[in-house]
């Protein structure tokens, strides 16, 4: 949620964002609600405080209350009205966006550098035949299971998956993240409280309407939720690493690329996190491009970083970053990882604030970004490692955890 404090004094910007990005929003409607409110709020207040008389009232004075009372109730019931059409149209405005941050959409997101390329000298195959080939994985199982876009994965692909994942908790370690576990399921307010609930297509979410719980999407959504009404001690970051399923609909996705493990209804994911003071957020999100890139280069897979379009970014997002691997098979670069910073804009949401040095209490800011990807990760080793046979290779670092140097 955006402060409407900042949104009263200079409209214009939040405008320019919501038409940058395509979002509908009447942010005038909302101005005019907000006086309405504030207005309304007043007069509540001065009838409820005419209620109130010492002693025992003549008739004179409780019929004046009667007439009072219906004015107030009346006031009361317009009021709820006006704030419920208030914080609906509040809850649509997105983050501001960064300096510099691409016009247009996803055809718009602007490359800023690229590493390695890819060393094989041959046709490559595409993940879905190095799959068949090694008896990594099964689609048909997993529809007859399951339904469509789910899958087993079978011993040779887990073991490759759990070496990744082994692998990339170290570094983030290293880097002072603390690994957790997080519910797999959240309540309503901290999904729309992260902006995981959008409407519409964009829509992501398994949802259990009955208990009002969602399957999250990333541990990002529980994560935030942590410290949910918590007044941080921010001397330093709170840094996490969560790791979970993520279950996602993909609605929406009709046309985009989909071979295979690349898009799906579910995979794992190891996911950083920083809450950190308004002043280090920018220098947070350019670490976390770091940590990716770094996890990238030792596991030597050709990538490029782009900076995302206004356009192709979630409403809670200010600035965003994605790394594509190169994809040998499809000769093209793939998203592989992303990472945002939200400022306040979900710590406003969900009240996580810290104590300023004059004794104030004000919203943290939020950044997140993707580790490792179960699908993803291992279709980006799978085509960058594979030999001329169809077997695999393991990357270097990855053979003391998987226990072998091929696949």
């Amino acid at each position: 949620m955006i402060d409407i404090k900042k949104l009263r004094e200079n409209s214009q910007p939040y405008q320019e964002s919501a038409v940058r990005r395509g979002v509908e929003v009447d942010i005038e409607e909302l101005l005019k609600l907000d006086r309405d409110r504030a207005e309304l709020i007043q007069k509540s207040e001065t009838l409820r405080s005419q209620l109130k008389i010492d002693g025992k009232p003549t008739e004179e004075e409780l019929e004046a209350l009667k007439v009072k009372k219906k004015e107030y109730e009346s006031i009361s019931k317009n009021l709820d009205k006006i704030t419920s059409k208030y914080h609906d149209i509040l809850s649509q405005v997105p983050n501001l966006l960064a300096n510099d941050t691409p016009d247009g959409d996803e055809n718009n997101n602007r490359e800023e550098r690229r590493w390695g390329k890819t060393e094989l000298q041959f046709e490559a195959r595409d993940h879905v035949e190095l799959g068949e080939i090694n008896n990594l994985f099964d689609f048909e199982a997993g529809a007859k299971v399951s339904g469509a876009k789910f899958y087993f994965t079978k011993d040779k692909m887990l073991r490759l998956w759990q070496a990744i994942e082994l692998f990339a908790q170290n570094i983030v370690r290293k880097e002072g993240f603390e690994m957790m576990g997080v519910p797999h399921m959240v309540n309503y307010d901290v999904a729309s409280g992260t902006g995981y609930m959008p409407r519409g297509e964009e829509n992501q979410n398994y949802i259990d309407s009955d208990q009002k719980l969602v399957l999250i999407a990333t541990s990002e959504i529980p994560i935030t939720g942590y410290h949910k009404d918590d007044v941080l001690d921010l001397a330093e970051p709170k840094l996490y690493a969560g790791l979970s399923p993520s279950y996602r609909l993909e609605a929406g996705a009709y046309g985009k690329f989909s071979k295979g493990l690349y898009r799906t209804h579910q995979f794992e994911k190891l996911e950083m996190y920083v809450f950190c003071h308004p002043d280090q957020s920018n220098n947070w999100l350019q670490k976390i491009v770091e940590i990716e890139e770094k996890i990238c280069q030792e596991l030597n897979i050709p990538y490029r970083v782009v900076r995302i379009a206004a356009g192709d970014m979630s409403t809670p997002a200010y600035e965003k970053y994605d790394l594509e691997y190169f994809s040998p098979a499809e000769k093209d670069y793939r998203e592989l990882t992303s990472c945002s910073n939200c400022t306040d804009f979900q710590a406003r949401n969900l009240n996580i604030r810290y104590r300023t040095e004059n004794g104030k209490l004000d919203y943290v800011h939020t950044l997140n970004g993707t580790t490792v990807v179960s699908s993803r990760m291992t279709i980006a080793i799978l085509e960058n490692y594979q030999q001329v046979d169809g077997t695999v290779k393991i990357p270097e670092v990855l053979q003391k955890y998987y226990g072998a140097e091929v696949l």
